[in-house]
């Protein structure tokens, strides 16, 4: 099995294809530089070799000023935000393709965890990455 992360954030640009963390660090490089209607991204581990579509989805949110971003996974067994340390009052929301994704008031980790979130994805074939603190979607409610 070969897996790739297939990522996609903005109009015209298509799904660009992640297969190292060289292609993570420069993916997060050109969305934190892709302007204000496109600071969050879909991403999904695939298997190159199969015809099988993925039973998972991240979402990633990036901000440059602050540094901090967030991240969502959702699969067949729920969902899950990323926890961080600050609570933002008015919410945590990054647009996609100029439609805000809305996450946690605390859900905002530094950039250095979002990217570890992408790499763990990769490595462990689209299943949850584990170097995060999470959330449950239900505990939300």
């Amino acid at each position: 099995m070969s897996y790739v992360l297939e990522a996609s954030y903005k109009h015209g640009a298509g799904v660009t294809l992640l297969r190292t963390d060289d292609d993570v660090d420069g993916f997060l490089t050109e969305l934190l530089d892709a302007g204000q209607d496109y600071r969050s991204a879909t991403v999904y581990a695939v298997d190159e070799c199969a015809d099988e579509d993925p039973t998972h989805e991240l979402v990633v949110g990036v901000d440059q000023a602050s540094a901090l971003g967030a991240v969502r996974y959702a699969d067949d067994d729920g969902e899950w935000f990323s926890r961080g340390e600050q609570v933002k009052p008015d919410g945590v929301r990054y647009l996609y393709y100029g439609t805000a994704h809305e996450f946690p008031a605390d859900s905002e980790v530094p950039l250095d965890v979002v990217r570890q979130a992408l790499q763990e994805l990769l490595a462990n074939q689209g299943m949850r990455p584990e170097g995060l603190s999470w959330q449950a979607a239900t505990e939300l409610r």
